[in-house]
């Protein structure tokens, strides 16, 4: 029989608690992805933005809606990658151009192609004790924003940018082992000092800093968002310390016990692993069958198949909920956006919105009737049309980690990708 651990058991043989929502290389979690923050945490934060103060470690910096790139001087020349077999051995400018030639969008070929040949022509242009320390002769890449006018994604820009993020730092095998975004305003520093941070389409610029103003309603928020978490908190008698990935493990034991009440212990912690820590070698169905009756076993298997994701969701939600109102919030409280006109655009995508959801609603179709009215709930308890802004976020850094606030943008990227392509 396949030895299952329980929960503490695994727990001591991680270095960190593992998260359940994450992603590539590269992505960029909001709070309620990371469930190693505490619920001490999770108040600070949201303390800190009411302030108008998200300064823990360097200033917010606006999380802007474009294309992503990474780049690299190796052996004096500028080579780039968008994936990990690339990050260990980037592509020339011929490579990575011949790899957007027959794109089925122009203004994507557009966009990578005339980036690449400005990178090309200005990082170059760095000086030689510039490039080593900052690529370590390709190891490392700056991690940038491509913004082309012509190309937009939800947020649409007037203006033609690269915007460098951070460098990320590999280990010559395409696996990131590190990231640094100060970097990011040196390197951009430097080329706009030697008068290379013009190319023939797009200007390099560092990422954009955002002013943060105090709530108005600060004590009124502060103390609604505080009582939210704190609910969570003592629904399970929690500490102030504990992470949130305890919460998580908390309720899935208690879903667990509720709907299959007569599993032994160990099939409960095997199915706690398995669900709230995404575990699925500590319990296979191999094992769970010499472990149930088999109705058990069934009922078991249609949950994990059937029911699983909506569950996720419904673990997920109180806190995502709580923080995207609350990044709506702290969003409508900042200024200096990427765009140049920003209530322009904003009333833009609130039009754009609302007449996507009519002619939505003229089709028919249930099911996309049905998924969009969802979206619209959503983004009503956000704030609804007033909460959207002409941006996808701000970017901020606590206890050494980067994080994002997007506010209604979560909700009206889902949204639109709904009315588009009904996914």
């Amino acid at each position: 029989m396949k030895h299952i651990m329980l929960f503490e058991q695994w727990l001591a043989t991680q270095g960190q608690p593992l998260l359940l929502e994450g992603g590539a290389a590269g992505h960029m979690n909001h709070p309620f992805d990371d469930t190693s923050l505490t619920f001490g945490d999770l108040k600070r934060m949201i303390e800190a933005g009411l302030s108008g103060n998200l300064t823990f470690q360097e200033d917010p910096t606006e999380k802007t809606d474009g294309q992503n790139v990474f780049a690299t001087i190796e052996n004096g020349e500028v080579k780039f990658a968008r994936n990990k077999t690339e990050l260990k051995t980037p592509m020339t400018l011929s490579q990575f151009k011949d790899k957007f030639a027959n794109h089925e969008s122009p203004m994507v070929r557009d966009t990578f192609q005339f980036a690449a040949e400005d990178l090309a022509s200005q990082l170059i242009k760095l000086p030689k004790t510039a490039q080593d320390s900052y690529f370590n002769n390709g190891k490392d890449f700056m991690n940038m924003e491509l913004i082309y006018s012509l190309n937009p994604n939800v947020i649409h820009y007037d203006t033609d940018v690269i915007q460098f993020h951070g460098i990320k730092r590999t280990d010559g095998n395409g696996n990131i082992i590190g990231e640094e975004t100060r970097p990011a305003k040196e390197l951009a520093k430097i080329l706009q000092d030697i008068e290379a941070d013009l190319g023939k389409t797009f200007k390099i610029i560092p990422p954009r800093v955002i002013q943060l103003r105090k709530d108005v309603d600060f004590s009124v928020n502060r103390n609604r968002f505080i009582q939210q978490i704190e609910a969570l908190r003592k629904r399970y008698a929690l500490a102030d310390t504990d992470p949130v990935s305890k919460y998580n493990e908390m309720w899935w034991r208690e879903l667990i016990q509720k709907n299959f009440p007569g599993v032994s212990p160990e099939v409960t912690e095997g199915l706690v692993m398995r669900w709230a820590y995404d575990d699925k070698k500590s319990l296979d169905m191999r094992a769970l069958a010499k472990m149930v009756t088999p109705d058990e076993l069934n009922a078991i298997k249609k949950f994990d198949k059937e029911d699983l994701q909506a569950k996720y969701k419904e673990n997920v939600e109180p806190i995502e909920d709580i923080f995207l109102e609350f990044g709506s919030i702290v969003l409508k409280n900042a200024t200096d956006f990427l765009a140049a006109f920003p209530e322009e655009e904003a009333a833009r995508l609130r039009a754009e919105i609302e007449k996507a959801a009519k002619e939505v609603e003229m089709t028919g179709n249930q099911g996309k009737i049905e998924k969009v009215a969802k979206e619209l709930k959503r983004l009503e308890k956000i704030g609804g049309l007033n909460a959207i802004l002409p941006t996808e976020g701000i970017v901020f850094t606590y206890g050494g980690k980067v994080y994002k606030l997007t506010g209604a943008f979560a909700a009206i990227n889902q949204l639109m990708g709904t009315i588009k392509f009904g996914r």
